[in-house]
């Protein structure tokens, strides 16, 4: 059994809101991901044709909001699809996808120097777009309003994977100083 996509049940989530053409749920799922999704638009009219394939919703054209533009729907299977995904929690962490690891375990066998200069690296990386994650929180802030809720548990979980990086940066730090000793 293939786990759940989260784009998937991203788009039904937002037609369940209404009914929505390809570009408008690219711009909708941007706001929803707050901008840490980068999502193409071919990856959205992949999904929907998954989701037409699979009964999950339906395809209007022409309906009247421009020619030849389509109008996707969500069906009463696909609102019960998302109804059951909204109510399990996710069965895996976050996948450990990023550059750096293949990089700094490439680098440990083979120039324990270049591996420390590559932590330094991605340590000022880090710390950088924690400020700039700080700056707009800070912004949000002022001018909080219902609204913003969801930008700024957004921000605050980019925060936390952040600081979390740079630990896990002084653990291997650490752990290579031991071991060039």
């Amino acid at each position: 059994m293939r786990p759940p996509l989260p784009v998937k049940h991203g788009l039904l989530g937002l037609l369940a809101r209404r009914p929505r053409y390809g570009y408008e749920l690219k711009a909708e799922f941007d706001l929803l991901s707050g901008g840490f999704w980068d999502l193409n638009v071919g990856q959205i009219y992949s999904t929907l044709e998954r989701l037409l394939k699979d009964g999950l919703v339906t395809l209007d054209e022409g309906d009247g909001a421009g020619e030849g533009r389509k109008i996707y729907r969500l069906t009463p299977s696909g609102q019960a699809e998302l109804d059951l995904w909204l109510a399990q929690p996710p069965l895996k962490p976050r996948p450990l996808r990023d550059e750096v690891y293949v990089r700094l375990g490439l680098l440990v066998d083979r120039d324990v120097s270049a591996a420390f200069d590559l932590i330094e690296t991605q340590r000022r990386v880090y710390h950088l777009q924690m400020a700039e994650l700080t700056r707009q929180k800070l912004a949000l802030a002022r001018g909080q309003r219902v609204a913003d809720l969801r930008r700024e548990l957004l921000l605050d979980a980019a925060l936390l994977h952040v600081e979390a990086d740079l630990k896990w940066l002084d653990t291997c730090d650490e752990k290579l100083r031991r071991v060039r000793i």
